[in-house]
């Protein structure tokens, strides 16, 4: 399908390297992001951090680094350095917790989640040219590849019968009551991204597929780590199959999350829809013509959408509030630059 004529190629690229420049002019000296800022003014900083959100964000900018194949200048590699490195300054051992492993700490609690934003930070760090890496730049405790492993195993140990523990407290390992929609979905992807998974950890991915985990939530991260899992051949195509049509019609079906008239919504949902098009295309013959079809038109209706509240590389909460925060910028400019990966 063609690109429709409000969405042409060069404004996809335009608006994903815009929100890079943003966001990259967000990183402090300490590489903590001014994390939230009213449109137009992010010398206004308002309260509040996320560690996930961090990490989710840097996916996105080493994805548009990686995929573009931009070349960033010295000061922006080192920026990217700087918070790669605040992230990595979470990261300890737990002592509770046999064998090599590392957790991303906040606030003595360890988020199964942001283990999973963690992982696909680091995959896209590794992949960049040119960034700082390795103990001596003071950007990771150890060599990047072991730094991933430690991180991937206390994942795969979060594993509880067919499905994972969401949250535990990193003093003493205890588990914590708190459940996240989207939590095992980023694990998930993190561990299929860096290629660490064990025989549990796989027959519980089918088995959260076969209770249809992730479709009455519309959820991006499970569509993104069902579908690395189809490209990787993790799990069966009859599953993946019909976990994913499942998953993108309701999304199509169900539109009713536009309503709500705010950017994030929306593209969480076009970033699955994009996804989800990007794997027809490079695991062909499993899916309707018909269905990818429907996921393309709905993705760019969508993003559409999303420039109601764009504007020089930011994206507004929505009608009723302009606060721009950096993981709306993430899932936004994600899903423009999936867009331009279709083509």
């Amino acid at each position: 399908m063609a690109l429709r004529e409000d969405l042409p190629r060069a404004a996809l690229q335009r608006i994903v390297e815009d929100s890079l420049q943003h966001l990259l002019r967000l990183i402090r000296p300490n590489g903590r992001f001014v994390y939230a800022h009213p449109a137009g003014h992010p010398d206004r900083p308002l309260e509040g951090y996320n560690m996930l959100r961090h990490c989710g964000t840097l996916w996105f900018m080493l994805r548009a680094v990686n995929d573009l194949g931009l070349a960033l200048g010295e000061p922006d590699r080192q920026a990217i350095g700087r918070a790669v490195g605040y992230a990595a300054g979470k990261f300890a051992r737990p002592g509770w917790l046999d064998g090599d492993t590392l957790a991303l700490v906040t606030k003595d609690a360890v988020k199964t989640g942001g283990i999973g934003l963690a992982l696909v930070m680091l995959a896209e760090y590794r992949r960049a040219g040119g960034m700082p890496t390795g103990a001596t730049s003071g950007a990771l405790p150890g060599p990047i590849d072991d730094t991933i492993r430690a991180l991937a195993a206390y994942g795969l140990a979060q594993r509880d019968g067919m499905d994972f523990l969401h949250k535990r407290q990193f003093s003493d390992g205890a588990v914590l009551p708190f459940r996240s929609d989207y939590y095992t979905g980023e694990l998930l992807l993190g561990l299929f991204v860096t290629s660490h998974t064990d025989p549990g950890a796989l027959a519980a991915t089918e088995a959260l597929m076969a209770r249809r985990y992730g479709v009455p939530e519309q959820s991006h991260w499970m569509a993104y780590a069902a579908c690395e899992a189809a490209e990787r051949g993790l799990a069966g195509d009859e599953r993946l199959v019909g976990y994913l049509a499942d998953l993108v019609g309701d999304i199509i079906d169900k539109p009713g999350y536009r309503a709500r008239r705010q950017s994030t919504p929306i593209a969480c949902r076009s970033e699955a829809l994009t996804r989800f098009v990007l794997l027809c295309d490079r695991w062909p013959g499993r899916f309707s013509d018909g269905l990818r079809a429907a996921a393309l038109r709905a993705a760019d209706e969508n993003l559409v959408l999303q420039l109601d509240w764009y504007d020089a590389g930011q994206f507004r909460k929505g009608d009723e509030d302009d606060k721009v925060q950096i993981d709306y910028v993430q899932h936004n400019a994600t899903a423009f630059l999936n867009r331009w990966l279709i083509g």
